[in-house]
């Protein structure tokens, strides 16, 4: 990137604008945000002071109604009765605490306790079973027996009572002489605080804790495990402070009852900056874009003014560089890139017509190099073939020799009768054919010919005289001073382009095989470097130099030799088939 700003115009001018923008965007967003996050922190304290204070309020109300309940109940009749041993039937009893807890929205339980003999009538299932004569002495009867009014205990648990119990109000029942007869007990459960802080809670879903005075948290909202006695100076509670509301060191906001003496304290939320600011950013950012977007469109125009007609040239001169000479650039404009446009298109009119002109030379001098090779190749066999002809004729077999005579005018009339440097392949069997004929006459039936070409190789097109060469090479030399059959086989098939399989067989490989004297490494290096020495090799160099022309680097001659197994010769070639035309003109495809 920081290349492409270096380079280009138009990246230089997008660049500046961006940074700018940015800069501003940056400055805008941290004052912005201090601002906004600081009344955000402001306005999420009170609204969790606000929700201190209004389970504080729902908490004293509640207590206030029970207070009442148990008041109505100290003057009630049946409970005076009751307390004093005067009726043995507590069913109007019974029913009527069963009402009076009906008559609350809570779940809570109220009972009667007689303290002559520890009978008690109650509204829980479980009840009071664990009573004794000591029990006044302890808890909330200790201190409902130390006032005349309803008393208040607040505890994260107590033997005397259940295990679920979170508050707990009584009043002890007295007679005219101020003697204790009895108990009434209102037992507030958990369940019971946990609606009164599902009803009051706000939207953020913290931690609610209500405290006694003994910094002991009674309810936690987070369940019973984090419930205990001074636990409370974990989250920052202080026991000492006079204060009614505020934040702790703890970020919890509290409110004291000054009237319960319990503290209510509501967790700020941290991490949610999101909720309330999300819609603010939001927008925030939609401003910001919309400012950058405006920015860039305006840069972006200018530079663009500049950049495109560079860039079309860049795109251009690359189509060119990759050899498309036909592109031109065709600007219609009178400043100084309209008049760079057109000297480009001028030039590369010139270098077109050139290349075209290269092309055409080219393509003479390969045609002239081709052929002179396949010149090359008729003394080399007519001087093999007349070689023949000669120790026959020392001989005196004359018949011998009119019948090499015959066949070497076919050989001759075959090369002679094409003018093109291309050849099907059956027409290059037959000459093969022919030739082999000829070598009959000096090996006998001990010499043979196994072909192994596929029918539909036959009409594609190789050059002229490239099999021929090899089939002599593996008869002169591969069976010279042999005395046992002399078998040469040759086989054909096509093979895939390698790495486009989407471009069809576009090569024909031919292998030659024979069962001579072979060659040792030392010889075979030697054939290897096709180096022509005088009338020597002339026909292995040939046909990997024509090969090469016809095709590419993957074209040629691949030898393999053992000495006293034989030699197997890898001809690959070009293959082609022919489109239209003369043998002169005519057009290829590759296939």
């Amino acid at each position: 990137m920081h290349k492409k700003i270096k380079e280009s115009y138009f990246y230089r001018i997008f660049a500046s604008m961006f940074a700018v923008c940015l800069v501003f965007v940056l400055l805008m967003g941290t004052v912005t945000g201090g601002v906004f996050y600081g009344l955000y922190q402001n306005n999420l304290k009170e609204a969790c002071q606000v929700t201190a204070e209004r389970i504080r309020v729902t908490v004293e109300s509640t207590l206030q109604n029970y207070r009442e309940t148990i008041q109505e109940l100290d003057s009630d009749d049946g409970v005076g009765s009751f307390m004093r041993e005067e009726t043995q039937d507590v069913n109007a009893l019974i029913q009527e605490l069963y009402m009076l807890r009906n008559s609350y929205a809570q779940r809570i339980a109220i009972s009667a306790i007689r303290l002559s003999d520890q009978k008690c009538i109650s509204t829980s299932k479980d009840g009071i079973t664990n009573l004794n004569k000591e029990f006044p002495n302890w808890g909330i009867f200790r201190k409902a027996s130390l006032s005349k009014e309803v008393a208040l205990y607040a505890m994260a648990k107590d033997a005397l009572l259940s295990s679920e119990d979170r508050l707990c109000m009584a009043k002890a029942c007295r007679n005219e002489d101020g003697e204790i007869l009895g108990y009434l007990l209102v037992e507030i459960p958990r369940s019971t605080l946990d609606a009164i802080v599902i009803e009051c809670a706000d939207q953020y879903n913290t931690n609610t804790l209500i405290v006694n005075k003994s910094a002991s948290v009674i309810y936690h909202s987070g369940g019973t495990a984090f419930e205990g006695l001074g636990k409370a100076e974990d989250y920052g509670f202080c026991r000492e402070t006079q204060e009614t509301e505020g934040i702790t060191e703890n970020n919890y906001a509290f409110s004291r009852s000054e009237q319960t003496g319990l503290t209510m304290m509501q967790e700020i939320p941290s991490g949610t900056l999101s909720v309330i600011m999300k819609p603010l950013l939001w927008a925030m950012a939609v401003g910001v874009l919309v400012s950058i977007l405006l920015a860039l469109i305006f840069s972006r125009r200018l530079a663009k003014s500049v950049s495109d007609p560079i860039e079309e040239m860049i795109e251009i001169m690359g189509k060119v560089e990759e050899g498309d000479l036909s592109v031109r650039l065709n600007f219609e404009r009178a400043d100084e890139i309209g008049q760079l446009g057109k000297a480009f298109d001028s030039m590369t009119e010139r270098v077109e017509e050139l290349m075209e002109r290269i092309e055409e030379e080219k393509h003479s001098l390969w045609i002239a190099e081709t052929r002179s090779l396949s010149l090359q190749m008729n003394p080399h066999f007519l001087y093999n073939t007349l070689d023949l002809i000669k120790w026959n004729a020392k001989l005196g077999k004359n018949e011998e020799i009119v019948n090499i005579t015959v066949h070497l005018g076919r050989v001759l009339r075959r090369i002679m009768n094409t003018k093109s440097d291309l050849v099907e392949i059956s027409y290059e069997m037959e000459i093969i054919h022919s030739f082999v004929e000829i070598q009959k006459k000096h090996y006998g039936e001990r010499l043979s010919l196994e072909v192994e070409i596929e029918d539909e190789l036959m009409g594609l097109y190789i050059p002229k005289l490239v099999l021929q060469p090899i089939v002599e090479n593996a008869i002169v030399h591969g069976f010279a001073g042999a005395t046992e059959t002399c078998r040469i086989r040759i086989a054909g098939k096509r093979r895939q382009k390698e790495g486009d399989p989407a471009c069809g067989s576009g090569f024909v490989v031919f292998r030659i095989e024979d069962d001579g004297i072979g060659m040792s490494e030392q010889e075979l290096e030697h054939v290897l470097e096709f180096k022509q020495e005088g009338m020597h090799h002339i026909g292995l160099n040939n046909v990997q130099r024509r090969a090469r022309l016809f095709g590419d680097e993957s074209c040629g001659i691949r030898v393999e030799s053992h000495p006293g197994r034989g030699t197997a010769v890898t001809l690959v070639l070009r293959a082609v088939e022919k489109l239209s035309g003369s043998s002169e003109n005519a057009l290829y495809r590759e296939v």
